[in-house]
């Protein structure tokens, strides 16, 4: 049940760095080259003592005179700035903060936020919690050996508690869900992914949890549409939810059909990885949705023509690896669903999009010609791309990238190019993206030279993925910025 491991071995179209745009899963990603971040504004005062005071806490620590006056300031700085403080303590010294230090120091105010990069997290740490009564704001993310008790122990006291994380606590189960269902009725985000959370047991805190804004529940085991038919019940609405997650659940589109008019105000939809094969096309009005996550489900080409121009208020779209199966590796090419002439039908609705700003076609293996007129049309329009996995790509079809006739420049802004088949010929092209700021070509032929170029012409540029770029050293994928500027010194 718990979360699959960073080092563990993917399935195909399984979700990585890659597949969102948001910047806590970029940080999983390797060979990240990356220069000093450059401010538009100046950081704030509290920002910058917080990451100077980590940067030196060992030190602090060890001397036992000047840390006696720094505990006394420790305890007495205000609320609002301890989640800030542990984050930048977590990032740099995880393994010296004790269950003792987090709960004399941290335990204050009405936001908590605890993962398991912090190994002094104990069950007794969790239980600790109980002496909050004003909670609003919890995250306890990653504790797959803390038991279901330790959690449903402290909820009672957490009467106002708005927001409330647990993934990847795989234990949290029946116990835990209960104590929600019973205290915290004022719960408007709900995260349970990669918990043992059941239909079942979910039910009484959907009916209690009437303010719900955002529900997720991805990769929970034995979630079929017969189990999940036990969820729904005739008194059950969740007439605020706005964000719901389904992925990596064991459903078709029987079950989201009976759940989705449930939720008339949903603004963002993910059912990646699941075996819906029709997704919103039932009876009920399409929801305005804002995003939507198709990766690696079996839609078809003629759904997905039927579907996007009823979505007209679409910003993100996720359609990557269609047609591919997790449990059917050695099918996956005959499997695959979108193809060129399938792109380029669907091109005048993306095209009709006023607010897609993110797009991502990753996996799409079957993909090639059309890519060319995509990238000049919608793709230089997005400011978040993922072309990842698409082997057909080649540096030609970047050409579209460039401004031409007075058009304005590309508005690209992170752009994922990983194991594709672009080389050097790319680096005008992707230079042609001023705003450019997050770039990934692992595993590419391109080298170097190349990417020099590309700095050259993308001020913005501050992250680079390189893994197993092969043109680049080993030893400079890591640092290649420092590489660029000593290049530019000696030429």
């Amino acid at each position: 049940m718990s979360r699959p491991r960073k080092k563990a071995r993917l399935e195909f179209g399984a979700p990585t760095a890659d597949d969102s745009p948001s910047t806590s899963s970029r940080d999983s990603s390797s060979a990240l080259s990356a220069r000093r971040r450059r401010y538009s504004t100046v950081p704030s005062l509290v920002s910058l003592c917080s990451r100077v005071f980590a940067d030196h806490y060992v030190r602090l620590r060890n001397k036992e005179s000047l840390w006696k006056r720094i505990s006394i300031h420790l305890q007495s700085m205000p609320e609002p700035l301890l989640p800030k403080l542990l984050a930048e303590l977590t990032r740099t010294c995880p393994t010296y903060l004790t269950h003792e230090f987090i709960v004399t120091y941290f335990f204050r105010g009405d936001t908590i936020v605890l993962t398991s990069d912090l190994p002094g997290v104990k069950p007794h740490t969790i239980r600790a919690l109980d002496r909050f009564s004003g909670l609003r704001d919890v995250e306890m993310s990653g504790f797959d050996k803390i038991p279901d008790t330790a959690f449903a122990a402290v909820l009672p006291r957490f009467t106002v508690l708005k927001r409330l994380v647990l993934r990847g606590c795989s234990l949290v189960g029946q116990k835990t869900l209960a104590a929600i269902a019973r205290s915290c009725e004022q719960l408007e985000v709900l995260n349970l992914n990669y918990t043992a959370t059941t239909p079942q047991a979910l039910q009484p805190v959907l009916l209690a949890c009437q303010k719900l804004e955002v529900l997720k529940l991805a990769g929970l085991q034995n979630w079929t549409d017969a189990a999940f038919a036990k969820l729904l019940t005739r008194d059950l609405s969740l007439p605020h939810l706005r964000n719901l997650k389904f992925s990596r659940l064991a459903i078709s589109e029987a079950s989201l059909n009976l759940f989705l008019p449930l939720c008339p105000e949903l603004r963002r939809l993910d059912i990646s990885f699941t075996g819906i094969r029709h997704p919103l096309l039932g009876a009920y009005p399409a929801p305005p949705l804002e995003k939507l996550s198709l990766t690696s489900t079996s839609t078809s080409n003629a759904d997905l023509l039927t579907l996007l121009p009823r979505l007209p208020t679409l910003g993100t779209l996720a359609i990557g690896a269609l047609g591919a199966s997790a449990r059917s590796i050695a099918a996956i090419d005959s499997s695959m669903t979108l193809n060129d002439t399938a792109l380029l039908k669907i091109l005048p609705a993306l095209q009709a999009f006023d607010s897609l700003n993110s797009l991502s076609l990753v996996g799409n293996i079957k993909l090639g010609s059309a890519l060319a007129p995509f990238i000049a049309t919608v793709g230089r329009s997005c400011k978040w791309l993922n072309l990842s996995g698409l082997p057909a790509l080649r540096s030609p079809h970047l050409a579209g990238l460039v401004s031409v006739d007075g058009a304005p420049p590309a508005r690209l802004e992170t752009l994922l190019l990983n194991n594709t088949g672009i080389d050097d010929d790319a680096a005008p092209f992707l230079a042609a993206c001023p705003a450019l700021a997050w770039l990934e070509v692992g595993d590419t032929k391109m080298t170097s030279e190349g990417l020099f170029l590309v700095l050259d012409g993308c001020p913005q540029l501050a992250t680079l993925g390189l893994k197993s770029c092969r043109g680049v050293r080993v030893g400079d994928r890591r640092r290649f910025f420092e590489a660029w500027e000593e290049d530019r010194a000696g030429g």
